[in-house]
């Protein structure tokens, strides 16, 4: 029997990307679903655009994109719960691939493919042009504990992102949710959803890869957004690569052994950021420094006694490796 779907879009002040979504959406090729839209405390009223489209929509006061995504997963119909950015555009086979990979049982969380768009200008708009970076495509998989490097795998992006993503909402309101402590929005701003497929892998379940759920996303298209972006991101993975060190203290020797496989790689030159100019040593420092005091700070906001009793504060640890 064909699942029903809630597709569950988080937005937070971007009315036109979220009305592309929302149009995109219409067309569809998968009849059971409907759409819910969290508004994570946008400044403009997207109540209106969402009635228009036929879409849901819920408010979540408290920022961080965890947050609203853990009050979709609650609030949606669905048996399946899939999630796309408010400035990404689902292509029409999207939805019915990620449901068509739930026809594995053991498969909990699935993660399609991304295709990055240069924007024009400083916009969100995407033209008709892969981004630079545009990478191979990953071949259709299932992950679980007996798959090699399955942690890190996981926690890396081998599996997929959180532009397009699914999962068993039974699973997601249950054995994991989203760590609020992480996320956009938060100090540590990225790898919740590798940290939800790790914890689903860890708890026994398989996390598949759908190469032909894919969506297009916007990345910038000028050199010194690019070179922006590069030093940011550089940034969020420090930050989260010492959430994961700190956090998951018997898999430090994989996640020591990935990371040097990844600078040695990027020494030789090899993979699809060869083409790229090399990162000022500059912006490299100015990333790690800002990197330890993020990930400090946010340690701090954890443990602080006032904030762990206040309406609101970040939920503890979430995962259970076992």
């Amino acid at each position: 029997m064909t699942p029903d779907v809630t597709v569950v879009v988080c937005t937070r002040d971007r009315p036109r990307e979220l009305e592309r979504c929302l149009d995109a959406l219409a067309g569809q090729q998968y009849a059971r679903f409907d759409i819910l839209v969290v508004d994570n405390g946008s400044g403009d009223s997207v109540a209106e655009s969402c009635r228009a489209r036929g879409a849901a929509c819920i408010r979540e006061p408290h920022p961080g994109l965890t947050h609203a995504r853990n009050l979709g997963a609650r609030a949606a119909r669905g048996e399946i719960v899939a999630y796309l950015d408010d400035d990404a555009i689902a292509e029409p086979g999207w939805l019915a691939a990620l449901v068509r990979a739930f026809a594995e049982p053991r498969v909990a969380a699935v993660a399609g493919h991304t295709r990055y768009m240069k924007a024009r200008g400083d916009s969100l708009d995407m033209t008709g042009e892969d981004a630079h970076h545009e990478g191979r495509v990953r071949e259709r998989r299932i992950v679980d504990r007996a798959t090699p490097d399955w942690f890190t795998l996981a926690c890396f992006g081998g599996i997929g992102d959180g532009n397009t993503m699914a999962f068993r909402r039974a699973v997601l309101t249950s054995a994991v949710r989203f760590d609020e402590r992480i996320g956009r929005g938060r100090l540590i701003d990225g790898g919740d959803e590798h940290v939800a497929f790790m914890s689903l892998i860890a708890d026994g379940y398989g996390v598949a890869h759908a190469p032909d759920a894919v969506v297009r996303h916007p990345a910038p298209a000028t050199a010194s957004l690019q070179r922006a972006k590069r030093a940011r991101d550089l940034r969020s993975s420090l930050t989260y690569l010492l959430f994961l060190v700190d956090q998951f203290p018997p898999y430090r020797r994989e996640i020591v052994r990935f990371l040097g496989c990844a600078v040695l790689k990027r020494v030789r030159g090899a993979g699809s950021g060869a083409s790229r100019p090399r990162m000022p040593a500059g912006d490299i420092v100015a990333a790690i420094t800002a990197a330890w005091r993020l990930y400090w700070r946010a340690r701090r906001e954890w443990r602080a006694p006032a904030l762990a009793s206040a309406p609101g504060a970040v939920t503890p640890r979430v995962v259970t490796l076992r």
